[in-house]
């Protein structure tokens, strides 16, 4: 399948140009692409702004190795790249900019993008970014914002795309998005809604397959079930965040039609919760494995600091959710705790193991019956502590 996408991703790329360029020899197009127009920018910024202002669609705008600081717009349908085996890095100016804007159908190829003062690049969707890096920024490394017509026309496709240390990885606001290998890494900041590897919101549309999301400060991915968010997660890795490592609130999907999945993805390493959901429904994890949650003070709903450190965390109403072969061990407090489930939580085919002074599966505060191999009920009074908050988001 991943191949298949891949040709059709190559194929999608040239048909933007046609095949036969008329390419200016001194500059080496970027590797796989062709154009029916060649232009040429650079070493300085002055050059690539006027390069990019007299693209037109199906135009390669190819730059020099240089470095280039100012705000760049690629226009729609714009193949925007560093010539052939060499590296450009484009640096921000201005905080109220991003470092660049794609617009509909634009291309970034093999280019990278370092402390920028607000955000790296911005869309509204139905761009490639192929092979970018984006690092240090102080506002979100790459920011998908779209708030109207989000569901119509192309996603934006990320291919090998790594985004390290800005103040949130990748942001996705309303805009459909699918992201292919990659690694997001590093996030943090000094704002409340920072920190972030990755963030799907306001009926946000995110596919992942094969990207590694890890070592952010506050939390692997969020996803805030606004306006019907959908999240498929596939061979993903979310590991050794200093927080959650998967946080899921207001989901509003049911069992049959999820608005998170998992599929055979790795969680690991993370503190507080591997994968957790506040009042949310629709939740999937199928196959892969959730361990080594480690224990951390979070806030509780009265405001003092508890200890949790949980595999799975289903908590506020949260149900129709469904964990199938899934290996959870080595969760440093509990494997699976629900608190005040609702109905259609079921842990089935699963393998759980638990180690000295740890919990398998702990069911608290719940009325509804829960589907679970070997399900431990704490007296009232002696409960669990949890954390379970409704998280801030980001903005642009």
């Amino acid at each position: 399948m991943t191949k298949a996408i891949a040709m059709r991703t190559t194929f999608s790329l040239l048909s933007l140009c046609a095949i036969g360029c008329s390419c200016a020899p001194n500059l080496a197009l970027p590797t796989g692409m062709s154009c029916a127009k060649q232009i040429n920018a650079g070493p300085t910024s002055s050059s690539l702004i006027d390069a990019l202002s007299r693209a037109e669609r199906g135009t390669c705008v190819v730059a020099a190795p240089a470095k280039y600081t100012g705000s760049f717009t690629v226009p729609a349908g714009v193949i925007f790249g560093a010539e052939s085996g060499t590296k450009v890095e484009l640096i921000g100016d201005n905080a109220a900019k991003p470092v660049i804007a794609l617009n509909a159908g634009a291309t970034l190829t093999g280019v990278r993008i370092s402390s920028a003062p607000g955000v790296g690049i911005a869309s509204a969707g139905g761009t490639h970014l192929l092979g970018v890096h984006v690092e240090s920024s102080l506002g979100a490394g790459i920011v998908f914002w779209c708030e109207e017509d989000c569901r119509t026309g192309d996603p934006a496709e990320l291919r090998d795309v790594e985004l390290t240390n800005d103040a949130v990885g990748l942001l996705v606001h309303g805009a459909r998005v699918n992201t292919f290998g990659g690694k997001v890494s590093g996030s943090a900041g000094s704002t409340l809604a920072s920190g972030y590897g990755v963030v799907a919101s306001n009926g946000a549309e995110l596919s992942m397959s094969g990207t590694v999301v890890e070592g952010n400060e506050a939390l692997g991915l969020l996803i805030d079930g606004a306006q019907d968010t959908s999240v498929s997660l596939a061979q993903v890795t979310v590991q050794n965040n200093k927080g959650r490592g998967v946080w899921a609130q207001g989901l509003l999907g049911t069992m049959g039609s999820p608005r998170l999945s998992l599929s055979d993805c790795t969680v690991a390493g993370n503190k507080l919760v591997g994968v957790g959901a506040k009042g949310s429904h629709g939740l999937r994890i199928q196959g892969g494995t959730v361990g080594s949650t480690a224990i951390g003070q979070a806030q509780s709903a009265a405001g003092s600091l508890v200890p949790v450190g949980d595999g799975i965390g289903l908590f506020g109403s949260s149900g129709d959710v469904q964990i199938d072969s899934v290996t959870i061990n080595a969760n440093e407090r509990s494997q699976v705790l629900v608190d005040e489930g609702s109905t259609g939580l079921v842990v089935q085919g699963s393998t759980i193991t638990q180690g000295g002074g740890q919990f398998g599966v702990v069911v608290q505060r719940t009325a509804a019956v829960v589907q679970a191999p070997t399900i431990t009920t704490p007296p009232m009074g002696q409960e669990l502590p949890i954390s379970a908050p409704t998280l801030a988001l980001p903005t642009r």
